[in-house]
Formats: C-alpha cells, sequence, structure tokens
C-alpha cells in the first residue's frame, strides 16, 4: 500500500512538473508575431527580404566580324560588388532591398585584323554628359553594334543608361573610327532630367 501511495506521488510531482514547464509563452499570448520577434530582435530578418537584380552572374560575349573589316569583340557582364540599392518599404512594414548590378563592357575593335582599340565601355567614359546624380542611380542596360548604320570608316556601337524603376534613361552612340578614336555623342538628349 505504501508502495502504491509512493509512486502515486512521483506521478503527482511529475505532473505538476510538466504543467510548471508548459506555462512558458504565456506572457506572449496577447503580442502579435511582429512585437515577439522585436523583443528577441529578430524582426528584422523576418521583415527585410533582399533581391538581386539579374539573380544570377550575367555574361554575354560577342565576336562578330563585319563586312566594312572591322572585327569586334564585345564582353558584357555584371560587376557582383557594384550595385544600385532601392529600398521599398511596405505598408506592414516589410522592407524590400533591391540591389540592381551594374555592368561593364569590355572592347576590343580590330581595323582588317590590326587591334585598333581596347578599352572598358562603363558609367565613367559617359561621366561629362549628365551629372552624379544621375550616374549614381543609374545601370547600363546593354551594348550593341549598330551594323545598318556603320561605314567603311566608322564602326557605330549604342549603348542606354537607366535609372531602375523609372523611365529615366540616357541613350548614346560611340563611333570608332579606322585608328580606334572613339566619339561618343548623346542620342535623342531626354528632357527628364533629376
Amino acid at each position: 500500500m505504501f508502495k502504491n501511495l509512493h509512486i502515486n506521488k512521483l506521478i503527482v510531482l511529475f505532473l505538476l512538473a510538466i504543467a510548471f514547464i508548459s506555462c512558458d509563452g504565456r506572457n506572449r499570448i496577447h503580442k502579435t508575431n511582429a512585437e515577439v520577434l522585436n523583443e528577441n530582435n529578430l524582426l528584422d530578418s523576418f521583415s527585410e527580404k533582399l533581391v538581386f537584380i539579374p539573380e544570377q552572374p550575367v555574361q554575354i560575349i560577342t565576336d562578330t566580324i563585319l563586312s566594312n573589316g572591322f572585327q569586334v569583340k564585345l564582353n558584357y557582364s555584371s560587376l557582383e560588388n557594384d550595385i544600385i540599392l532601392k529600398t521599398i518599404k511596405k505598408e506592414n512594414d516589410t522592407i524590400t532591398k533591391i540591389h540592381y548590378k551594374n555592368f561593364k563592357a569590355k572592347l576590343e575593335v580590330f581595323k582588317n585584323g590590326k587591334a585598333i582599340n581596347k578599352s572598358t565601355i562603363d558609367k565613367n567614359l559617359f561621366q561629362e554628359f549628365e551629372n552624379n546624380d544621375f550616374w549614381n542611380k543609374a545601370i547600363m542596360q546593354f551594348i550593341w553594334i549598330d551594323y545598318n548604320t556603320s561605314t567603311k570608316n566608322t564602326l557605330y556601337l549604342n549603348t542606354s543608361f537607366n535609372i531602375p524603376d523609372t523611365d529615366i534613361y540616357r541613350d548614346f552612340i560611340l563611333k570608332i573610327d579606322n585608328l580606334g578614336n572613339i566619339y561618343i555623342e548623346e542620342k535623342y538628349p531626354s528632357e527628364k532630367i533629376i
């Protein structure tokens, strides 16, 4: 009989211990999830979304020989450590940080088999055409060879820069002569200036 009483006491103690241990969190019952996360310094990690555009590294290689004797090698690639950051705060206090990767193009131009120009095409080459505020927000969209406009003595390339999520952009024409000199002019000067 005493043995059963002793076992019953142990069972009651065990159940009381479980009851007291399971009471953890009663103080949180009337708190929102955001308040609990904020209390534990976890709110930022749950309310922040990171987006990378483009998500993966981009590299586009062009190697073209034109009928006018020009050969163009372009290596257009995204820059993983050169970004434009745009932060968007939504109504529910979530924050989206969009990282737009900048681009550059390594250019090699040959005329009749002879190298006449090796250069890098990026925002730095166009600084004189726009204010620093534009260049701090803009990314290179693309660069391409303008086959139709190129002549026997001049190679034409087109490039464009845009401030992401806006219609503010700048288009440029790069003219490369037989000696490899680059001349830049703005195509369609835009009235939309920052």
